[in-house]
């Protein structure tokens, strides 16, 4: 079941499919980047095709799962590992706990970009600190940057604009993200699209904490000049 998708296109609805073997994906798509929450469960397997010409980016969110990369395999732990497979390399992926495990996975294609892996094709935190009285979290490969941020009741990301790319998904609680006027209340596995130079900003209106994983192409916070990091966080 595929469910309509909003009429701009900002935070579109997410296609549904259920498999056979115990895996449910919810895809969210803008161009040519798609986010796909996959819901596996214990025992099943996610496999990738050798021949795809996608890069496949992935983060667990809840469980765990083993997966492999070319020849190097790792047990992914929640919100901690990040595999980066480049078109062409080998990806698998096993739930091979008791519980189902929600695997996070964003794949490109676009004309002109190199998908470069890091050594090994994992990442783990690159650092965590402070950023607009949010508690952040970095991962950096070459070309993508991915960022966990914690939004406390009543904070707010300023509404700015940018040359980067910038993807988000909510992880926990519940956030209102604003895209060129365009506003929607997200929820967990809501999925919001930026593209370069288009206005956004983010604000929890609520109590309780809301948390999301946001995504930059190409890299933003460790490649721009430190004073326009500087004057974004005032």
């Amino acid at each position: 079941m595929t469910a309509e998708v909003h009429e701009h296109p900002y935070f579109p609805a997410p296609g549904v499919t259920q498999h056979d073997d115990g895996i449910r994906v919810e895809s969210y798509r803008r161009e040519n980047t798609e986010v796909r929450l996959l819901y596996i469960a214990p025992g099943a397997t996610v496999r990738g095709a050798e021949s795809r010409q996608e890069a496949h980016v992935g983060m667990v969110i809840r469980g765990e799962i083993s997966a492999t990369v070319g020849d190097v395999t790792q047990l992914m732990k929640p919100e901690h590992d990040v595999y980066v497979a480049p078109p062409g390399v080998e990806l698998s992926a096993v739930n091979t706990s008791s519980t189902e495990t929600i695997l996070l996975e964003i794949r490109r294609c676009e004309a002109g970009e190199t998908y470069s892996a890091p050594s090994g094709y994992f990442l783990e935190p690159l650092e965590s600190r402070k950023f607009v009285k949010m508690d952040v979290t970095f991962f950096l490969a070459d070309w993508i940057e991915l960022m966990i941020a914690d939004i406390p009741g009543g904070g707010e990301m300023p509404y700015h604009k940018h040359s980067h790319e910038q993807i988000g998904t909510c992880l926990d609680g519940r956030y209102e993200m604003t895209v060129e006027g365009a506003r929607h209340e997200l929820r967990f596995g809501a999925t919001y699209f930026c593209g370069s130079q288009e206005g956004h900003g983010a604000a929890n209106p609520n109590e309780a904490l809301a948390r999301s994983l946001n995504i930059f192409i190409p890299p933003r916070y460790h490649r721009v000049p430190q004073q326009e990091a500087e004057q974004e966080s005032r």
